[in-house]
This record gives C-alpha cells, sequence and structure tokens, in this order.
C-alpha cells in the first residue's frame, strides 16, 4: 500500500462490564456516537450484521484549535471478527487505518485494547510525529467515554 506510515498506536482501558458485553457493544461500530464524540453517525452500508465484509460509513469531524472543523466521511470494513476481536480498515481522504480490536477479562471487568496502524496519503508533515500523540488522546477519551457509558448501565450497589 502507497503512502506514507505513521506508527502504530496502542491504547488500553479497564471497562467495568463483562468482555462479552462489552465487546458485542464496540464491535457493531453503529453504537460509536453513544461513546465516540467526534462520530455523529454511522450507516450500516453492506451486509446485514457485523461479519467480515460487512461495511459501515462514518458521518465524522475533527476540532483543531485555532481552526475550523473538518467534518468527513469514513468508509469502515469488517476484515476479521473473533469471539473477542475484529479488525477493521478505516478509509477517509486523509488515511488508511488498520484498527484491532481485543477485549479480555480482567479484574471484575474488561481490559480493551486497540491498536491502530495509520498510512498517510499525502506527505504528512508535522502530522507524522504528532499523529501518535494525538491519536492515543483521542481514543483514550473514547475509552474513558465507553467506560463512563457502561458504569451508567451498571445499578448501584
Amino acid at each position: 500500500m502507497d503512502g506514507y506510515p505513521a506508527r502504530p498506536v496502542s491504547v488500553s482501558a479497564q471497562i467495568p462490564a463483562p468482555p462479552a458485553e462489552v465487546f458485542a457493544f464496540v464491535s457493531d461500530t453503529r453504537n460509536d456516537p453513544l461513546w465516540c464524540e467526534n462520530v455523529e453517525k454511522v450507516d450500516l452500508i453492506e451486509g446485514s450484521k457485523v461479519e467480515p465484509g460487512t461495511r459501515f460509513r462514518f458521518h465524522q469531524h475533527l476540532d483543531r484549535p485555532g481552526a475550523e472543523r473538518v467534518q468527513f466521511d469514513v468508509d469502515v470494513d469488517v476484515i476479521e471478527l473473533g469471539d473477542l476481536s475484529i479488525r477493521w480498515q478505516a478509509n477517509d481522504r486523509f488515511q488508511i487505518r488498520d484498527i484491532s480490536l481485543v477485549v479480555e477479562p480482567h479484574g471484575s471487568g474488561s481490559r480493551i485494547t486497540q491498536v491502530t496502524r495509520a498510512i498517510f496519503l499525502r506527505p504528512p508533515g508535522m502530522a507524522k510525529w504528532l499523529y501518535p500523540l494525538l491519536a492515543r488522546r483521542i481514543f483514550g477519551k473514547q475509552f474513558r467515554a465507553l467506560a463512563a457509558y457502561f458504569e451508567r448501565l451498571t445499578p448501584a450497589e
């Protein structure tokens, strides 16, 4: 694949829910607007359920300090699907990302780990160095929102 690769980004978080429940929720990307603040809407464009070959389209935005919001669509294809793991390929006008996500039992809940490998389609300039930092910040914020989502579902003891 031609382009300009960035360093892979890995982010993990503890989620207060059973692995199967967490995985069922995150593997269906139609749920992303509930926990990913930059994803506004997700359309199913090919397939009827989450399985290899299913295609989604994200309508999302990127807020940049001191600049106008950038809105764009991302085509997301399910490449591989395991019991508690999934691999997507996400394509937009800026980059191609290979995204692997695994949910594992951890303590009384789950540990979720996402590894993203991005290839910029145009020379990235400073973005090559900033991408890992920004991606870790964005993905970490999303995982905190995911944990909060499941905390709201868990009845107080």
